[in-house]
């Protein structure tokens, strides 16, 4: 299957790893493979993960108190989100209407 991440994805990697790493040398990194490890268990068993809401699915990393929300669309698994689990739930899709 192909992956495709999409941009919010990606910048809430780089902010979980800039975060950890200014609590600790090294931690941040540390997340940033734990993700890695996760997006590449997805893609070699994309339905492993439970669906929670329609095709969406969820995939818990376990050092860290993030999910990695994705979706499987035909031959493509797209990641939508890794959202810290304390944030408001699906706040990455709000779409701007009050």
């Amino acid at each position: 299957m192909k992956l495709r991440i999409l941009e919010l994805a990606a910048l809430e990697i780089e902010d979980g790893q800039e975060y950890y790493n200014l609590q600790q040398a090294k931690l941040g990194d540390s997340f940033k493979k734990d993700v890695q490890i996760a997006i590449d268990n997805i893609v070699a068993s994309p339905e492993l993960y439970p669906t929670i809401d329609g095709g969406l699915r969820r995939c818990v990393l376990h050092r860290f108190p993030y999910n990695i929300y994705y979706a499987i669309d035909d031959d493509m698994i797209v990641i939508l989100s890794v959202a810290h689990q304390r944030r408001k739930p699906y706040y990455w899709i709000y779409d701007g209407r009050v």
